[in-house]
């Protein structure tokens, strides 16, 4: 979809290094794959002084956090440089959920987009089609 949509993004891709990697974290940080994850409070706690009472249905805002403008400068703005310097930590760019796949709410799924990489390659490489943009409204 980012490659139908911003099509100019297929020179960079071709042409400047380690820009991949940008424009994959970029692509999941504008599209998220799940605008939401779902879990249940293991044991009380307070953050932001709001209490979570075990066993209460909570909601990460995956969307929200990446588009969040207190986060992110021109959230809503396609920009894959932003990913050359970031500084950012496992709570504030959350495409899968937040924190550590290993112990936290992080999708151990993750790893696996590297396969995206894999994909990416055969689009702007080994592969000629013609995309649609579907209009949004």
């Amino acid at each position: 979809m980012a490659l139908n949509q911003f099509p100019h993004e297929r020179t960079k891709l071709k042409t400047t290094p380690d820009y991949a990697h940008f424009f994959i974290q970029e692509v999941r940080r504008y599209y998220p794959f799940f605008p939401f994850v779902a879990a249940k409070v293991k044991a009380d706690f307070t953050w932001n002084d709001y209490l979570f009472e075990e066993g209460t249905l909570v909601l990460l805002d995956i969307y929200g956090t990446n588009h969040d403008p207190k986060m992110w400068e021109n959230p809503d703005e396609f920009y894959p440089e932003r990913f050359a310097k970031w500084q950012g930590n496992l709570f504030s760019f959350i495409p899968q959920g937040g924190g550590e796949y290993e112990t936290t709410h992080r999708c151990p799924g993750e790893q696996l987009t590297i396969v995206m990489k894999l994909s990416l390659e055969y689009l702007l490489n080994k592969m000629d089609y013609e995309g649609t943009i579907y209009n949004k409204g």
